[in-house]
């Protein structure tokens, strides 16, 4: 299992950098909007609803990726406990 938790884990970073970058570009796009709205023309600019849409499941997909993979390589390094020790019960 610890190979499938750094892969997920390294999935969910490179999903956590995509939606940031994203991020980034939709401030900039909504910005524009807004500077057109302003001067009152609204030809030649999209509605950037679908990628904000995207962002955040992007981001979401990322958060649970990185959860699931951080508590798969947890599990991986805790050590195993002997199952055959038993607890001295006369002392």
């Amino acid at each position: 299992m610890g190979n499938l938790g750094r892969v997920l884990l390294l999935f969910g970073v490179i999903l956590l950098v995509g939606s940031v970058t994203l991020l980034a570009k939709n401030v900039i796009d909504i910005n524009q909007l807004h500077a057109v709205a302003v001067a009152n023309r609204s030809a030649g600019f999209f509605n950037p609803s679908s990628q904000v849409v995207l962002t955040a499941g992007l981001s979401l997909a990322s958060g649970v990726l990185l959860g699931f993979a951080i508590s798969l390589l947890a599990r991986a390094r805790r050590p195993a406990r002997p199952q055959d020790a038993k607890p001295d019960r006369d002392h």
